[in-house]
């Protein structure tokens, strides 16, 4: 007779509950290596402690569930870090504490390499604690970036063959929450904020407006889905047109610019719309809308040379963005003759052309006594933009000397390539993960690369774009759609080495399929309307894509 089956017990272990917060989080073991364990360091994520390790079996005085997350806030300023209101863990979800901290140490630190860091670092963080639309975008941000690492690793191991790289969706268990977490928390931003929006109608403030529409950008954006964005900025000015007096004068602030952090972002949003209806061919609606309408003043304050960095970067910021207003709406009304006042335009003209001078000759001798790394690279950067707004400035409403500015001012591309080199080769970490919302160099490499015909110079600036690309869709395409204007215009020099007006072209449209795997192009001539149309796949050739193109007569 056999003995009965004794039931096995498995060996009580004393829990562990020094591990790092996002391993908690996600729920796996932590080998408490300090100051960040393996498989944070694996996996590229944030690692904190709620406080000094124990010893095992040995627990803490309070209990876990009131555990607390301090935010640091990094930025580039002498004064210390700002240190956010603590947060208990009980105030969010599973995840949300790694996606928070995700978007706070990952995200906001890539985008104050581009300025701005007051907006991105203390608004926007304090916003999260005001107003749960923005709380649940950020987390949704958050959640988006860390599936997009799981998709940068697989790419990694990949031969990248083709010639942009469509994001794609990684099908792990925990990748596959990350990406329900991210559509899970947009969505309900979104619906949070039509509710509002329905409710308040007109007395929705301009502020919340404005931060919203720059994180529901930003989301969409990290997926390259153009045509969102095309959607949500050009509501946004609709919005803005009608509710905010626009740029403030210097005696005169602006009722919604509570905060210095709001003004960066009015500065930042009418840029980048700015920059994406003149250099963008992704965004219709933005370049035949209202481009920009909105009540504004030239800037005629200049910094003192007694002033901080921070007040010359206000003063440079407010110039920049008037005077990117101006050449848009100078744009629109060549393009879709609209009218405009010519007196008023010529006279705004004259004072943006010496104004711009004179800040080539302030950061010239700012920067040539300046010897803090970081600083040089500020007053580069912002002298790169004078520079190119020496050349904006002298914009012409004849088709021939507009077409020719770039030629005549070869000089200056010139320098403002080899100045955008150097500010690369000196910031290192921006090889390795360029800005999402690149507002002052990329901008201005894709104007020379489009309108400077000098071959050596716009394929400098060309390679120059690729390091700033990054890993995002958006970026990728372009520089595929400016290769193809380069060649195409290279195939028609002449003997003197001069590309003729008639066979220049302007970027006009572009689109792409469904599923991505297609690009189509609009390419207009400048000077006689004649337009090419094509489409290239993602794993097309470009040379035998512009030897058909040449060989295809154009349509009228």
């Amino acid at each position: 007779m056999t003995a009965p089956s004794v039931p096995r017990i498995r060996a009580r272990k004393p829990k562990v509950r020094s591990g790092c917060v996002t391993c908690k989080a996600r729920r796996v073991k932590c080998g408490e290596e300090r100051p960040i364990c393996r498989r944070c360091q694996k996996s590229w994520l944030p690692c904190k402690y709620n406080s000094p390790p124990t010893k095992q079996g040995e627990h803490h005085d309070h209990p876990p569930e009131l555990a607390v997350i301090s935010f640091q806030v990094k930025t580039n300023e002498a004064s210390d870090p700002w240190l956010l209101s603590r947060v208990q863990r009980v105030d969010f979800e599973e995840f949300d504490a790694l996606y928070l901290d995700l978007f706070r140490s990952v995200i906001v630190e890539n985008l104050c390499l581009n300025g701005y860091t007051n907006f991105w670092s203390r608004t926007i963080l304090r916003e999260i604690f005001r107003d749960e639309c923005v709380r649940d975008c950020v987390l949704g941000i958050g959640a988006l970036r860390r599936s997009m690492m799981d998709e940068a690793q697989n790419a990694d191991s990949l031969e990248l063959s083709t010639l942009w790289n469509i994001p794609k969706i990684v099908t792990t268990s925990l990748s596959t929450r990350y990406q329900r977490d991210a559509i899970r928390y947009y969505t309900k931003s979104i619906s949070k904020f039509r509710s509002r929006m329905s409710r308040e109608g007109s007395s929705t403030p301009p502020r919340t407006i404005l931060i919203l529409s720059i994180l529901y950008v930003m989301f969409e954006a990290m997926q390259g889905n153009s045509k969102s964005i095309d959607r949500i900025m050009h509501t946004t000015m609709l919005a803005l047109e009608d509710c905010t007096p626009g740029l403030y004068t210097e005696n005169q602030e602006s009722g919604f610019l509570d905060d210095e952090g709001v003004r960066e972002a009015d500065y930042f949003f009418t840029r980048f719309s700015g920059y994406n209806s003149v250099l963008c061919p992704f965004y219709p609606s933005i370049l035949r809308g209202p481009a920009l309408q909105r009540n504004w003043t030239l800037a005629s304050k200049f910094p003192n040379w007694s002033d901080d960095l921070r007040e010359v970067e206000l003063a440079f910021e407010r110039y920049t963005t008037s005077s990117l207003i101006w050449c848009s709406r100078s744009l629109q009304a060549s393009i879709f003759h609209h009218p405009i006042d010519l007196v008023k335009n010529q006279g705004d003209q004259l004072v943006i052309y010496h104004r711009a001078n004179d800040w080539c000759k302030f950061l010239s001798k700012k920067l040539g006594q300046e010897t803090d790394p970081y600083q040089r690279r500020t007053w580069k950067m912002m002298l790169v933009e004078a520079k190119m707004f020496s050349i904006y400035s002298t914009y012409s409403r004849s088709i021939e000397e507009r077409e020719l500015l770039c030629e005549i001012r070869i000089d200056t591309c010139r320098e403002v390539v080899d100045l955008v080199e150097s500010i690369l080769d000196e910031v290192v970490s921006l090889t390795a993960a360029p800005p999402l919302f690149e507002d002052k160099l990329l901008p201005t490499l894709r104007g020379i690369t489009c309108k400077c015909r000098e071959y050596e110079t716009r394929m400098k600036a060309l390679e120059l774009c690729k390091r700033l690309s990054g890993p995002w869709f958006e970026n990728q395409a372009i520089l595929v759609g400016m290769r193809i204007l380069i060649e195409l215009e290279e195939r028609k020099r002449d003997e003197s080495g001069f590309i003729p007006i008639s066979s220049r072209y302007r970027w006009n449209f572009s689109s792409f399929n469904d599923d991505r795997t297609e690009l189509r192009m609009q390419l207009i001539g400048s000077a006689i309307w004649d337009r090419k149309e094509f489409t290239i796949r993602q794993d097309g050739n470009i040379d035998e894509l512009i030897q058909e193109l040449t060989d295809s007569p154009a349509k009228s």
